[in-house]
């Protein structure tokens, strides 16, 4: 069991060896509690670790594990949010669904930190799929910009 400054170190340095582009203004490696300022908290205690998410003055989530690994995931899964959503917004096609370019960055993102990670990734964004599948042009019509009023359509 590592301590919350071996698993930040850890952490730190399995992504910042694969990733450039990473934040971690809103990661913690503290304990978090409901006083916490809003953001994930990412700790060692008591024989495992937490990946803790505080808003608003409260814990709305405390994952529980036991593994530097299954942290590892998790940090991730955070940490690359602002590079998915920034490829996406930047390579998304006209008349595709928005989560085609976000879900291909994904999948190269995890793939970089084993086989392992890309085949969980795989499996959530399938799951995803089941649930909600690409509706390419129904998205695509929601992010798109729309035209000004003229006179003639406020009247």
């Amino acid at each position: 069991m590592l301590t919350t400054n071996e698993l930040q170190k850890y952490i730190m340095s399995e992504i910042n060896d694969k990733l450039d582009e990473i934040s971690y203004s809103n990661v913690f490696f503290e304990k978090g509690d409901d006083n916490s300022a809003e953001g994930t908290y990412i700790f060692s205690t008591n024989s495992n670790y937490h990946i803790l998410y505080a808003e608003k003055g409260k814990i709305r989530s405390d994952i529980v594990v036991n593994d530097e690994r299954e942290v590892l995931w998790y940090a991730l899964n955070i940490l690359s949010t602002n590079i998915t959503m920034k490829y996406a917004m930047n390579n998304q096609e006209k008349g595709k669904d928005f989560r085609r370019p976000l879900f291909e960055k994904e999948k190269k993102i995890f793939a970089l930190f084993g086989e392992d990670f890309l085949k969980r990734k795989d499996e959530e964004i399938n799951e995803i799929l089941e649930k909600n599948p690409y509706n390419d042009i129904l998205l695509w019509l929601s992010f798109r910009t729309p035209k000004p009023l003229t006179q003639k359509a406020i009247l």
